[in-house]
């Protein structure tokens, strides 16, 4: 009987720390969005955001002298920088997300050309 009693309250208490102990890991994000050289001049909107938890600790992105890189941006986080046809326009981005999402985007417009382009890491833990 003891040994039965002991038995069922084992299983009984190994089945509620299952239950009870959601352990629900990070995730690393690696983003990128890159495009080929603009046809003409024009400025180029980068953007990051999140939503939940997300943070990103690293983000970069090209402008006309090179690549600029920023530390733990505060997010959201904008810039414009103008681009000649020789740029390549590129936004990359190294984060976390627990429950939630990180997205980086580019986008540049005039009258006669459009591009854009993004990358989104989303993880749900509800």
């Amino acid at each position: 009987m003891k040994r039965k009693l002991m038995f069922t309250l084992s299983i009984s208490l190994l089945l509620f720390g299952l239950v009870n102990c959601k352990k629900t890991n990070e995730i690393t994000c690696n983003l990128s969005a890159s495009s080929t050289q603009p046809p003409v001049e024009m400025d180029i909107l980068y953007t990051a955001s999140q939503t939940g938890d997300g943070t990103i600790s690293s983000l970069s992105y090209v402008t006309i002298s090179g690549t600029v890189t920023v530390q733990n941006p505060t997010l959201p986080w904008s810039v414009t920088v103008p681009v000649l046809t020789t740029t390549k326009v590129a936004i990359s981005a190294s984060g976390n997300v627990k429950n939630g999402s990180l997205k980086i985007t580019y986008d540049g417009s005039t009258g006669s050309a459009t591009i854009r382009g993004s990358d989104f890491c989303e993880q749900q833990t509800n």
